[in-house]
């Protein structure tokens, strides 16, 4: 119960009970205070006229009207006499005159223990003095039980309303923050099994689409990327083992044998230079690493500007034309006027880049590559087709692991294409991959307009959406 008591949604739920009551009591008190007035009011003006009217009447009959009114008085609320003008009392329910009431026949308040005889203290008494044409005097006045009774339901209505609705608040507020502790426990436990090693864990989410399941359903989310990330850092350092483990062997075999064999100093040198090229080939690989991790965790920053698409396609087609051309390919190239994106250059410019290299590199002699823009409906898109090998379907989310190599007896080190996923997901671009194995490949990159692009972060790419990083990857059956 105490940590109920100590939820936050005990607290709010208590707060606007309470600020409920609060209201509620002030309105009622407003409406005492103004229906307290308005009968005040009417009960002046009653009595005001009363006084009136019986100092119309000649003086017989209005001295029977003031023992008439009297007698008829069953609650015993009104009060009246007539005094001569010595103050003597000569009909009606006073003994005496009350001191300092004025004779202009308005209604005043007067102090109940004054009169004679006196009236209770918890009374309100208004009344009335007149001077009649033949010198006598007129005291009509009443007392106001209506106030009373009406501030006596008044004080009822808050006891019978406002009490109970505060304690249903409360136990409300207890019902509340009950069900988000047994929440919040449930997920607790969940992240407590998630950092102790369980990544397959999620949290519960129920069939509502209130607040609590829309951030467990982020959360999860969170999850599933960071189980993702750190399989593939697993996987990474596997194959990091594997394709480093030849290199280095190699590279000491090569040194054991130069210190046994080598007897002249150019041996000697020869043997260090292929020892420093395969250690150039290891600070490669890891230089690739660092700068995928750097581009997957950095934020959008002052790099980040409006760029003009068909500029960049201009420059890349003048890199690898001659590339192309001298292995007898023909690149073709259709620049359609799109408009700019929001994004960082350098790293745009490498993406066309890298797909451009892959088309070229694994597009046989006599055939051709094609660089478009596109103006889509959804935005503009880079277009890199080849008449390369292709990638089958099953194989296309596959190129963008780090490290995978579809064709093992090509060069590289399969990193240039998860360096091209790296760079499309910081932009919160897409990427796919089509065209039939063995006649091509297409690899389409859509770039969202500057105004979608703005700030935000970048989800990590579905499979169907990281087919289509590698624009090269699909030229060549390698990721590269």
């Amino acid at each position: 119960m105490r940590s109920v008591l100590q939820s936050t949604a005990f607290r709010r739920v208590a707060f606007v009970s309470v600020a409920f009551c609060a209201a509620a009591f002030v309105l009622f008190a407003f409406i005492y205070w103004q229906t307290a007035v308005f009968e005040t009011r009417r009960i002046e003006r009653l009595v005001e006229h009363q006084a009136a009217s019986i100092a119309a009447e000649p003086g017989e009959q209005a001295l029977w009207t003031v023992n008439t009114s009297i007698a008829r008085d069953l609650h015993r609320v009104t009060f009246a006499a007539l005094f001569d003008p010595v103050g003597t009392a000569v009909a009606g329910n006073l003994r005496t005159m009350p001191e300092g009431l004025p004779l202009n026949g308005r209604a005043y308040r007067l102090d109940p223990a004054e009169l004679d005889p006196p009236r209770p203290e918890e009374e309100t008494v208004f009344a009335v003095g007149r001077l009649l044409a033949d010198g006598r005097i007129l005291v009509v006045g009443r007392n106001v039980d209506q106030l009373s009774q009406l501030r006596s339901i008044v004080e009822r209505a808050l006891q019978l309303g406002l009490i109970p609705a505060l304690v249903l608040g409360l136990g409300f507020g207890v019902l509340v923050g009950h069900r988000t502790n047994q929440r919040i426990k449930a997920v607790q436990t969940v992240l407590e099994r998630v950092r102790r090693g369980q990544l397959a864990e999620r949290l519960p989410v129920r069939d509502s689409r209130s607040d609590f399941d829309q951030l467990a359903i982020g959360v999860n989310h969170m999850l599933s990327e960071l189980e993702r990330l750190l399989h593939e850092l697993d996987d990474i350092g596997n194959n990091i083992a594997h394709d480093l483990r030849t290199p280095l062997a190699r590279l000491r075999a090569q040194l054991e044998r130069a210190r046994r064999v080598s007897n002249t100093r150019e041996e000697l040198a020869e043997a260090v230079d292929q020892a420093l090229l395969g250690l150039d080939q290891t600070v490669e690989i890891t230089t690739a690493l660092l700068r995928i991790a750097r581009i997957d965790h950095a934020q959008r920053g002052a790099s980040f500007a409006s760029l003009d698409l068909p500029e960049l396609a201009r420059e890349v087609l003048e890199l690898y034309a001659p590339i192309a051309e001298a292995k007898g390919i023909d690149v073709r190239a259709a620049l359609a006027p799109v408009p700019a994106v929001y994004g960082d250059r350098a790293l745009l410019l490498e993406v066309v880049a890298n797909l451009m290299d892959n088309a070229v590199k694994f597009t046989p002699a006599g055939g051709h590559v094609r660089l478009a823009l596109l103006d889509t409906a959804a935005g503009p898109m880079v277009e890199v087709a080849d008449t390369g090998p292709g990638i089958a379907p099953e194989h296309r989310a596959e190129v963008f692991t780090r490290f995978q190599r579809l064709d093992r007896s090509r060069e590289g080190y399969g990193l240039g294409l998860s360096l091209v996923q790296a760079i499309v997901r910081a932009h919160n671009f897409s990427i796919a991959i089509s065209g039939a194995p063995g006649q091509g490949c297409i690899v389409r990159l859509l770039c969202t307009p500057p105004d979608s692009a703005a700030p935000a972060p970048v989800a990590a790419p579905t499979a169907a959406a990281v087919t289509a990083a590698p624009a090269a990857a699909a030229s060549r059956v390698q990721t590269a």
